[in-house]
């Protein structure tokens, strides 16, 4: 879930839940929270071991949901890669083999579609006025079919006509009926009034006119996955997400991701005890209402947080996320903080940041700009269109 670039055509209520509890019981199906969920999209273990998923079925992580990341559409319709090989190379027999036992175990496995890579969305969509083609759309369909997976996450992090998603929402359901879990992974400032963002489209405007009477919510999307890094949000606090509840999502529709480590994105990584202590706010605002946690990604969780197995940092999350021991301040009353205000994220390269902007650039996309480019100037000027404009300027 790395974020790529969308550039500068980016896009452009609901009122505080009363206080809940902040006891979560048990869930009770899988589509409402509480929940815990985590992408997987690289297999192996930071100490070279050979990689597992299933520590996270053999220890208490409450985890509840995994997205196995990332189903790429290519050029040729029958050459979809899952990462850098087809979903049927050998590679991944032990992993599918594992899904398997995770399912049965009662966990949600799912394929996460799209992310940094482009052209998956184009090529899907390239049918008349943005509908689906169906040349690729088949390969898909009898992908999910054949893998019987849970759902899918739609990570859109290009440029995309609203027809798109909202033809792949329609046509995924009528496919896979009400029960298939069908997700987004927005960056947070799309769900928020700003509504900027990689997609180019409303979400809001998405979320209004895809709905099917027969979903647990009424909604198509069963819940977002909103990115709350990369310079698109903070997780350190609990302002962004009260912003996009604030701006008419459903609290128990949208989950609050993180980076699991400072090693899976350009910015934004908090430590363990930071995103406890937004989940204990955002628990005590939005009791069972609480849409929980997501994490990006599993193979190096908690790495900077000393802790020397993945799974033990999805076990932390759980615990907070479900009221259980360990929980920060478990058996301490935490004040609701409803503030909303969204202050611009943090920018590992300020100075640079601040020469971007003088440009005229949005600074979410400044940021990105930089996240992508590792803080090289020229490199992020051309990204964003303006190389020529940088022209000689003192770096």
């Amino acid at each position: 879930m790395r974020v790529t670039l969308a550039l500068l055509s980016l896009l452009g209520v609901a009122s505080a839940l009363p206080s809940e509890s902040t006891t979560i019981v048990k869930r009770a199906d899988a589509y409402n929270p509480p929940r815990n969920l985590a992408y997987i999209q690289t297999f192996r273990r930071v100490d070279g071991g050979k990689f597992s998923m299933l520590p996270l079925i053999q220890n208490p992580t409450q985890v509840t949901h995994l997205y196995i990341s990332a189903l790429h559409i290519n050029p040729d319709p029958k050459g979809m890669h899952l990462n850098d090989n087809h979903p049927n190379d050998t590679i991944w027999n032990n992993m599918w083999d594992e899904v398997k036992q995770l399912q049965k175990a009662g966990k949600k496995v799912m394929y996460m579609m799209g992310g940094a890579a482009p052209g998956s969305y184009p090529r899907l969509c390239s049918g008349s006025r943005n509908t689906i083609n169906e040349t690729y759309y088949m390969p898909l369909y009898w992908e999910l079919k054949y893998r019987k997976l849970d759902g899918i996450d739609l990570d859109i992090e290009e440029k995309v006509n609203i027809n798109c998603p909202y033809a792949l929402l329609q046509r995924l359901n009528k496919d896979f009926g009400a029960k298939f879990i069908i997700t987004m992974s927005p960056v947070a400032s799309e769900l928020q009034p700003s509504g900027y963002g990689l997609g180019g489209f409303s979400y809001k405007t998405l979320d209004y006119y895809a709905t099917n009477s027969f979903k647990p919510n009424g909604k198509i999307v069963n819940w977002f996955n909103a990115q709350f890094y990369n310079g698109w949000g903070d997780a350190g606090t609990p302002n962004g997400y009260n912003a996009i509840v604030k701006n008419g999502y459903a609290a128990d529709r949208v989950v609050l991701g993180t980076l699991t480590s400072p090693f899976n994105g350009g910015s934004g990584w908090k430590n363990l005890t930071t995103y406890q202590k937004t989940i204990a706010t955002l628990k005590a605002n939005y009791g069972s209402k609480f849409g929980s946690v997501n994490g990006w990604e599993y193979w190096d969780a908690g790495r900077s947080d000393n802790l020397n197995e993945p799974y033990k940092w999805l076990g932390q999350i759980g615990n907070s996320v479900f009221g259980t021991k360990n929980t920060f301040k478990s058996q301490e009353a935490v004040p609701q903080d409803f503030n909303s205000t969204v202050t611009p994220a943090k920018s590992p390269w300020p100075q640079l940041t601040d020469r971007l902007l003088k440009l005229g650039v949005v600074r979410l996309a400044t940021i990105q700009a930089l996240n992508e480019t590792n803080g090289d100037i020229r490199k992020a000027a051309d990204l964003l269109g303006l190389g020529n404009l940088l022209g000689n300027l003192p770096i």
